[in-house]
């Protein structure tokens, strides 16, 4: 005979001792009744996958809003494009993982003057706060620079745009200009990765100027100069490339040099340091910029 619930005629038993809102439900089998158990554990375990659901949602949401902004602002270019004295290819890989989408963010761009205005940066964070942060550098910067003031006094002036404005929040960057008439590349930086330079079959990183992390302080910031030759190649890049949690920032580098060495195409570079760095798949953001000298 088919089981009938008792308990649909108000015939439940209360249940001492058991936890979690259990309670004794006797049911009719064969004609006899039979004591079983019951417990919240199955509402409890749907309540808890309706949470997980409902966060994993909303995660993907913030990614998509926050990659749509990024798209909106980056320039992302499909292959190689020309600057004035320069051949460039960008590669801009966000974080895999979760809503991780982080603050990174480039600039090539020529002005008016005729030099080229080159920057690659990183807003601290994730999410769309650290995308809203990237956005605002990013678009100070470009205003900046049309005063043509050197790199040093851009900085000193995002310092204080995010002392102001943000903070809570840290940035690094390194901005210059380039200029095609004589190859110089004048630049200065905030606590952020030297570029790489590839002359013939040697690669090394460009030794940096004086200069700490937007928001950290209030100390000024450097600049430095280097005549470039026909050939060369710089590398910019984020963070992003060369720091795991399984290997140190210098390892990285290491591992970055030696993969960029003896390449001076733009996109064979960047295909070559990628593949060293295991950066398919990154934790953070990666911003990668290779500008061939011409």
């Amino acid at each position: 005979m088919t089981s009938e619930i008792i308990a649909s005629l108000a015939q439940t038993e209360p249940s001492a001792g058991l936890s979690g809102g259990a309670v004794v439900v006797v049911c009719a089998e064969g004609g006899r009744k039979v004591r079983r158990t019951a417990t919240r554990r199955a509402a409890d375990a749907g309540g808890h996958a309706s949470d997980s659901t409902r966060l994993a949602e909303a995660l993907a949401q913030e990614r998509h809003v926050t990659l749509e902004l990024q798209r909106a602002i980056l320039p992302l270019h499909e292959g190689p494009f020309d600057l004035p004295g320069l051949r460039a290819v960008v590669r801009y890989l966000p974080a895999s993982r979760d809503s991780r989408v982080g603050g990174d963010w480039y600039i090539t761009a020529e002005l008016p003057g005729g030099h080229v205005l080159i920057a690659i940066g990183d807003v601290g964070g994730h999410g769309l706060a650290a995308a809203a942060g990237m956005a605002r550098l990013r678009g100070a910067l470009a205003g900046l620079a049309i005063t043509g003031s050197p790199p040093q006094r851009l900085l000193g002036w995002l310092n204080d745009l995010v002392h102001h404005v943000d903070p809570e929040h840290t940035a690094s960057v390194m901005a210059g200009y380039f200029d095609p008439r004589s190859r110089t590349l004048t630049w200065a930086q905030a606590g952020h990765p030297p570029p790489l330079l590839v002359r013939g079959e040697e690669a090394r990183p460009l030794t940096p100027p004086a200069g700490i992390l937007l928001g950290a302080g209030r100390d000024g910031y450097q600049e430095a100069s280097l005549f470039l030759e026909p050939g060369d190649l710089l590398l910019l890049y984020s963070d992003g490339l060369i720091e795991r949690r399984d290997r140190s920032l210098e390892e990285g580098l290491a591992t970055l040099t030696s993969a960029a060495a003896g390449i001076s195409d733009p996109g064979q570079v960047i295909a070559a340091v990628l593949a060293a760095l295991g950066s398919t798949d990154p934790e953070d953001d990666t911003c990668v910029v290779a500008l061939r000298v011409l």
